[in-house]
């Protein structure tokens, strides 16, 4: 159950975990396939996924803590510049100097300018409790961090592996 306001984070988040927890071997469901995407996370909304899953425990996860910087680009890669947008195409009579006859194809365009390309890179730490289900007590906390990080996607194939394997070494998946 990854504590998360919006919803397309947080089952993003969850299918990644869902994956790497049963790539141990190990059965898992994310909560965004048996609960509610549009109502609040409860107690109650929980218990009814547990029941209706028939699960013996609850990971949850929260965002601790993250930090994200970004870097102007600089080199010929990362400098803004004109892009050419198609606009049309046809054939032409009259081009420099040439006149009548056949013509030649032509595509029409007009050049804008493109933006600079930034360089996002940050850090996260995450929180991760694994409850029973028989009482709600606490059975597991892990701390994760992951830095070095240049998109949501490589955040999320940082993280999700370390839980899934810190997860299997306390011998907590079966």
């Amino acid at each position: 159950l990854g504590l998360l306001a919006d919803a397309g984070q947080r089952c993003d988040f969850e299918m990644f975990l869902e994956t790497q927890i049963r790539n141990t071997g190990a059965d898992a469901k994310a909560s965004c396939y048996l609960m509610d995407l549009e109502a609040p996370i409860t107690r109650e909304s929980v218990e009814a996924a547990v029941a209706e899953y028939g699960a013996d425990a609850v990971l949850t996860t929260v965002l601790v803590q993250s930090a994200m910087g970004e870097r102007v680009g600089g080199d010929s890669d990362s400098r803004g510049g004109l892009d050419l947008k198609r606009t049309g195409f046809g054939y032409e009579n009259y081009y420099y100097g040439g006149f009548g006859g056949y013509g030649v194809p032509v595509v029409y365009g007009e050049f804008r300018e493109a933006a600079v390309i930034t360089t996002v890179s940050g850090a996260v730490e995450i929180l991760s409790t694994l409850y029973a289900t028989s009482d709600a007590s606490p059975v597991y906390t892990l701390k994760t961090t992951a830095n070095d990080l240049h998109s949501r996607e490589s955040a999320l194939a940082a993280i999700t592996p370390p839980i899934a394997e810190r997860l299997q070494g306390a011998g907590l998946l079966r």
